[in-house]
């Protein structure tokens, strides 16, 4: 018994010719016999399918469905002299059914073409280093396990190339083609040849490193270029570095990825690094001349009397070589002012004198507080 077209295609009966389009290109796709080979009735529901979109695409036939039903595209049916389905009533079904699956059919010359020689393998790993090497560039070595041109066999997969023969199965193409009856007519589906693996040829004896594959793993040594002011989480691209085609194909890209190591005493912040410096009370208020280390080794730096928690004295050029351009970042000297404990009873008695004497006016802080300073080394 055939199923109702409006529930063949999921549509009501009320639906236009859009609805009816878009509920039948998901079907096709779904049904396809190319794209569907695991259900063996799948090309029943895909002619079933078909059949109610030709029927209900068009006005007239479709006004003769809502009055007779399927019976009236049987032979010898009523409604347009018995005429049925598959006889003159696709018009231009077939470019639709070519807009529709062209991604799953081959033909013609495109489709007998073999296919290229496939590109390497593009492959990752990860550098690790210190922010002195990241600011101004090194030169490092890394260890890469890849897929390289055999050196027993040169690439050829063979031991013997006076064995190695072209296939007959696809007569050196690398590719078949299959051809497949529908109700609409013929299809060409192509794919590798399952004798050859779309190589093209046959090697009697393969090389006994690469088992006839022309390529086998090795670790190598490669010297990287690591350039000055990098950072962390960057790649550096080494193209044809990677690992090797197959059958003489391109050669894929190492990507090095960059890790910078914590360091000791700098936090990056771009181009520019923050050093976090303790001072005194007696320090901050009086004044001090310190050596501070700076990326290019220890620079002597005065702190003026009175300087306050929060406060920041920069460096400029001390910082990060720019990665594009000339210059460098600058180096923050962030200053926190540290308190004595566990004072003894005259270190105490010299502070309450000292809390005597000095006025009220010697802290006034400036206009520019605390955290709106610490907020500004953090956003520039």
């Amino acid at each position: 018994m055939t199923r109702d077209y409006y529930e063949v295609l999921g549509v009501p009966r009320d639906a236009d010719v859009q609805q009816i389009k878009k509920a039948y290109r998901k079907l096709a796709r779904q049904l396809h016999p190319d794209v569907n080979d695991h259900d063996p009735d799948c090309e029943d529901k895909f002619k079933e399918a078909t059949q109610a979109y030709e029927v209900l695409c068009d006005a007239e036939k479709r006004r003769v469905y809502d009055t007779y039903g399927p019976d009236a595209f049987r032979p010898g049916g009523r409604g347009q002299g018995g005429q049925g389905f598959g006889q003159g009533g696709f018009g231009d079904f077939g470019d639709l059914f070519d807009t529709f699956f062209t991604p799953f059919f081959g033909g013609g010359a495109a489709g007998q073409r073999r296919a290229g020689p496939a590109r390497g393998q593009d492959l990752l790993v990860e550098l690790e280093m210190d922010l002195e090497e990241a600011a101004f560039g090194a030169s490092r070595e890394v260890e890469v396990e890849a897929l390289d041109t055999c050196r027993t066999c040169g690439g050829s997969g063979t031991s013997n190339p006076d064995t190695t023969f072209t296939c007959p199965e696809c007569n050196g193409s690398g590719v078949v083609r299959s051809v497949r009856s529908m109700v609409f007519g013929q299809f060409v589906q192509t794919g590798p040849c399952h004798v050859c693996g779309g190589e093209g040829r046959i090697i009697k004896d393969p090389c006994s490193d690469c088992h006839g594959q022309g390529r086998a793993k090795r670790r190598h040594t490669l010297s990287v270029d690591v350039p000055a002011g990098i950072s962390d989480g960057q790649r550096i691209r080494l193209t044809g570095r990677g690992g090797a085609g197959e059958r003489g194909g391109t050669p894929g890209d190492l990507y090095v990825q960059i890790r910078v190591a914590p360091h000791e005493y700098f936090e990056r912040q771009g181009d520019d690094v923050l050093y976090r410096l303790d001072l005194t009370m007696v320090q901050a208020a009086l004044g001090a001349e310190l050596n501070i280390p700076t990326l290019d080794g220890e620079e002597e730096v005065s702190f003026a009397p009175g300087t306050q928690p929060g406060d920041v004295v920069t460096l400029r050029s001390r910082g990060v070589p720019h990665l594009r351009g000339a210059g460098r970042g600058a180096q923050k000297i962030l200053i926190n002012v540290v308190v004595p404990r566990d004072l003894t009873e005259q270190q105490r008695q010299l502070l309450e004198a000292f809390n005597a004497a000095c006025g009220q006016e010697h802290y006034n802080q400036k206009p520019e507080g605390f955290f709106q300073k610490f907020k500004q080394i953090f956003t520039g």
